[in-house]
């Protein structure tokens, strides 16, 4: 995992901690409100990379969440956020680069960082809730119709995951009912058996001995703040009142509100919140979070936008500086980690010359320059009786080196040589290796013999069409590189 430290934002964030605003909002649509466990905190968030933590039995703002500077292009979309101790977790997808199967996980409490690149993968479905040090994922597996196609209607299993982003390890568990919803206040998942809801308590991962009618969501209206279990249609389509202590579900009526964002899709049990556009004498809109507690009718109202332009051009400001000094933190930091090894990869880039754009590997004019004994290779190929030759350099990104090398071994059907694209950071380390091509040849001749074109373009990626060539059966392939994959 990679590890990036917090320097910048303790130094500049908590200076600022009660002064963040949202900026460019255009309507209370672009933000969302996602409260934390113990419903004391909750997070505003913007959809990409900046939010705001505010304290609900005040109202006041205690943090300001900046992801800038961790990966490029931010955009991210929460799914959890939870509060432990002054310190915020936050989990959700990555949408870097399109790259929407990604998840990230910010740990604020032990200063790391996971990008969607390195955390929690393959995809898994979509984070549920956190416990302790494990996200939670829970998914339906639906049976097929004759066509084969999944038939929603028809629940085959499912499946809840732990995976603990410490230890890296993962556990699954399979449970013969549809998963629905949950409640992460309970830390509670529902799943639904024919026209009756269970409740599995994911702590000891036993079902409660209580069960309810069947629904689709748990919902609050955030103008009524009520929270209701609701039957989905096209929109909300029917609501009934949720009891908060025994979880049984009233008489289902027609809804306050088809409108999906009229509601918060989760409970709110303590406090009612919910966001305000206000026009102001410039003629521009601000919003405002709503606070109201339940028990006490105590209500709390806090502007949270700004148009003024000296106070959008400040935050601005501010984001960008930390931006460059977790850059920088994090490049200074793997400059002392890899030194070694950046001395090493410089002395094995040195034997690969740019390759052309465009070409045809020829056999009868290949040329290679024997690098097994590098150190760099040594760490990177770790088959004996092998000898490695760099042929050339694809291409090269702001992270990563893109290599095309050949090993040479022995094999039972005669001396093997294998062509492979190499792919490592500017530290060495590896990041992705494919074997393209092969030749196989004994006393009598080549038993094998692939042949390969090379394409790079403009934008740095790369496309190699192969055709195998085993003893005279012939197979297409095709593979491409780029500078994130």
């Amino acid at each position: 995992m990679r590890h990036i430290f917090f320097f910048a934002l303790f130094s500049l964030s908590n200076l600022f901690a009660q002064n963040g605003l949202l900026t460019n909002v255009s309507w209370s649509d672009d933000l969302k409100i996602i409260l934390n466990k113990e419903e004391t905190h909750c997070l505003i968030w913007n959809g990409k990379s900046y939010g705001l933590i505010y304290d609900l039995a005040s109202g006041e703002q205690v943090k300001e969440v900046i992801f800038n500077g961790y990966t490029k292009d931010n955009n991210y979309t929460v799914h959890v956020f939870d509060y432990r101790n002054g310190k915020a977790l936050i989990a959700g997808w990555d949408n870097n680069s399109l790259k929407q199967e990604h998840y990230f996980l910010w740990d604020e409490a032990t200063n790391n960082f996971y990008p969607g690149d390195v955390f929690a993968s393959p995809m898994h479905g979509i984070i549920k809730t956190i416990i302790e040090d494990e996200v939670v994922f829970a998914f339906t597996i639906y049976k097929k119709d004759g066509k084969g196609r999944l038939n929603l209607k028809k629940p085959s299993h499912s499946f809840v995951q732990f995976y603990n982003w410490k230890t890296k390890k993962w556990r699954e568990f399979k449970y013969p009912y549809e998963y629905v919803d949950k409640l992460n206040s309970e830390d509670l998942l529902l799943f639904r058996e024919g026209n009756k809801m269970k409740f599995l308590d994911l702590k000891t991962l036993t079902f409660l001995n209580k069960e309810t009618i069947s629904f689709d969501n748990i919902l609050t209206n955030y103008n009524d703040g009520i929270v209701y279990a609701s039957t989905y249609d096209k929109g909300i389509d029917k609501v009934a009142p949720l009891n908060e202590k025994t979880f049984e579900v009233g008489k289902f009526s027609k809804a306050p509100s088809n409108q999906n964002l009229e509601y918060y899709w989760g409970a709110m049990w303590k406090y009612q919140i919910k966001l305000d556009r206000k026009q102001n004498a410039q003629k521009k809109y601000d919003v405002d979070l709503f606070i109201k507690n339940k028990k006490t009718g105590l209500e709390k109202t806090t502007r949270i936008s700004t148009t003024n332009e000296d106070e959008i051009s400040l935050l601005k400001e501010r984001i960008q500086t930390i931006q460059d000094n977790r850059q920088q933190r994090s490049k200074d930091d793997l400059n002392k980690k890899y030194a070694k090894q950046i001395e090493e990869i410089k002395d094995f880039e040195s034997n690969f010359s740019r390759l052309p754009n465009a070409f045809t590997y020829d056999y009868s004019k290949a040329q290679g320059r024997d690098i097994t004994n590098l150190k760099m290779s040594k760490r990177l190929f770790l088959t004996p009786n092998t000898t490695v030759y760099a042929l050339g350099k694809l291409f090269e990104c702001d992270e990563s080196i893109v290599f095309l090398v050949m090993l040479r071994g022995p094999q039972a059907e005669g001396t093997e040589s294998v062509y492979a694209v190499l792919k490592t950071d500017h530290y060495g380390n590896r990041l992705q290796y494919q074997i393209i091509a092969r030749t196989i040849r004994n006393n009598l001749g080549y038993i094998q013999m692939d042949e390969f074109s090379v394409a790079t373009h403009l934008n740095n990626n790369t496309t190699i069409s192969v055709t195998e060539n085993y003893m005279g059966n012939e197979k297409k392939q095709a593979y491409k590189f780029y500078c994130l994959n």
